[in-house]
């Protein structure tokens, strides 16, 4: 100490003693080279240089065994200039671009055997611009463009063959217009249109063979018409009408022969009353009666001829005895 202010030399210990810091003090103020230290090897783990009390200069971090792990600049305490980043064997992992602390410009990664992983751009810590990845082989994974954080215009996903995986249309973040999604193989999964992030038209999936497992017809995300599903054999597996609302009034359930499997009342989007099962044959399997989306009263149990075997019941969701 010197006239009431710390000088010279500053260590920190752990609990057990180790050494984990080391650095100088000038009239109080951190001023030199700060190096934090792993306690267990002693290695140097970060080098950080400040200039009364301010982070200025190039600051650098290792891996355990003394490989350089970070390279950054500071500017008045804020990180200014590129920030390299490293695999521990010594290839780039990432280049980006800091103003203010905060990402700013272009920003590239890469793998660890050298290929490029990514292109993005930051405009004050926000993506901004034009974003892509890519698979090791060069292939693009997505490309997008991104305004102040959202994504904004159309962003294109492949797999590593290069087929289009999906085709998707954005503004200020939601979806809006082309929904596209497809197979492997580039056959259609899913097709459809978004208008400020809802439903809009006749959205369609399919089953890999090509036929459709799904049809809806929207208008700003309330379905106008029943949905429709379907079997890998185009044979009708549900339809489900709505209310005026967009909620759920009835869902029946069908076999793939065309026999009716369960018929389901809603209220308030959740089952409500009386729901008969069949069998694929057509002979009645079960009775039961829901309230607020719970099994709550009897349920009826019957055999292969329709005989009543078996009466359970039910509260509010769980078995009872009676």
């Amino acid at each position: 100490m010197k006239n009431g202010q710390a000088n010279g030399e500053i260590k920190r210990f752990d609990e057990e003693g180790n050494v984990v810091l080391i650095g100088h003090l000038k009239n109080d103020l951190r001023n030199g080279l700060f190096i934090d230290i792993d306690p267990s090897t002693r290695d140097t783990l970060r080098i950080t240089p400040f200039v009364d009390n301010i982070r200025s200069g190039e600051s650098k971090s290792f891996f355990p065994g003394g490989s350089l792990k970070q390279t950054s600049t500071y500017t008045d305490n804020q990180i200014s200039g590129e920030v390299i980043t490293y695999f521990e064997n010594g290839q780039v992992s990432d280049k980006t671009i800091f103003e203010n602390n905060k990402p700013e410009g272009l920003s590239v990664t890469f793998y660890e055997s050298g290929e490029l992983a990514s292109r993005v751009n930051f405009s004050a810590g926000r993506y901004d611009g034009l974003f892509e990845e890519f698979y090791k082989n060069g292939q693009l994974i997505v490309s997008a463009n991104y305004s102040n954080g959202d994504l904004e215009g159309r962003e294109t996903q492949y797999f590593e063959d290069g087929q289009v995986q999906s085709v998707i249309d954005y503004s200020k973040g939601v979806l809006d217009g082309t929904y596209e999604l497809n197979y492997p193989d580039g056959s259609p999964e899913r097709r459809g249109n978004y208008k400020k992030g809802l439903e809009d038209g006749e959205l369609l999936s399919y089953h890999e063979n090509g036929k459709i497992r799904e049809k809806a017809i929207f208008k700003k995300g309330i379905p106008t018409q029943p949905t429709e599903r379907y079997y890998p054999s185009g044979k009708l597996q549900q339809k489900t009408t709505f209310s005026k609302s967009g909620s759920p009034i009835l869902e029946i359930n069908y076999f793939e022969n065309g026999q009716v499997h369960s018929a389901v009342s809603y209220l308030n989007k959740v089952p409500e009353g009386e729901v008969r099962v069949f069998r694929e044959d057509g002979s009645l399997q079960e009775i039961s009666w829901f309230q607020n989306g719970v099994l709550h009263g009897k349920r009826e149990l019957y055999d292969e001829n329709e005989k009543l075997v078996n009466i359970e019941y039910y509260e509010e969701g769980n078995k009872i005895d009676k």
